[in-house]
């Protein structure tokens, strides 16, 4: 039952994390737009890769990993923000050179899906503050990580649940890929690249 209680735990702890939509949860709604479910689920993993890295960091770490990793403030979200832009400048600029037919793929995402993985893990990584959050509620869930065997459900939890939400955004834009046609999908890449520079930018506020 501890076990269960624990996988459930994680569940929810890696949902509250995943569900907010923020930069990358829009980068992930245009994987599915841009390419596909199939060829989006790489970027879908590497999202998840990240939460599970960092919840197994905190897990380990206990509360020596919050403190630790705020003290690096602000130079990691300011990093953040300025990778955040340049990848949402360079998509925005791709829509709006773009004049792709009725038939043609979009330009601005290519690359392979290890790229994309790769591309996305270092995006998501770039801002440790999943370690901080991960720490932060661990301090209250202390009973979750006394043993081996409730620590790995917990962990797998938050994998699961960050997993099937990630999945679901690339699913939901796969879904209006489907639906809709070249003009759309270009408009919207313009929209959502223009939302990733904000994001960027307020980061960099916020840091500073």
């Amino acid at each position: 039952m501890d076990v269960l209680l624990a996988l459930l735990a994680g569940s929810v702890a890696g949902l509250a994390l995943a569900a907010p939509l923020g930069a990358i949860g829009i980068l992930l709604l245009q994987e599915g737009i841009t390419r596909g479910l199939r060829s989006g689920l790489p970027a879908a993993a590497a999202v998840a890769t990240v939460d599970v890295s960092y919840c197994t960091a905190a897990v380990a770490a206990g509360a020596l990993a919050g403190p630790i990793v705020s003290g690096w403030s602000p130079w990691p979200q300011l990093l953040g923000g300025v990778a955040v832009i340049a990848l949402g400048a360079h998509g925005l600029l791709q829509g709006l050179r773009a004049k792709p037919s009725a038939g043609e793929r979009p330009a601005g995402r290519s690359g392979t899906s290890r790229q994309r993985y790769l591309l996305f893990l270092g995006l998501t990584a770039i801002n440790p503050a999943t370690l901080v959050y991960f720490a932060a509620i661990l301090t209250g869930l202390a009973g979750f990580t006394e043993s081996g065997s409730t620590a790995v459900a917990f962990i797998v939890g938050v994998g699961l649940a960050s997993f099937g939400w990630q999945t679901l955004l690339v699913a939901l834009g796969a879904g209006l890929r489907r639906r809709t046609g070249a003009s759309f999908r270009r408009w919207t890449a313009i929209v959502g690249n223009g939302l990733i520079v904000a994001f960027g930018v307020a980061l960099i506020v916020q840091a500073v």
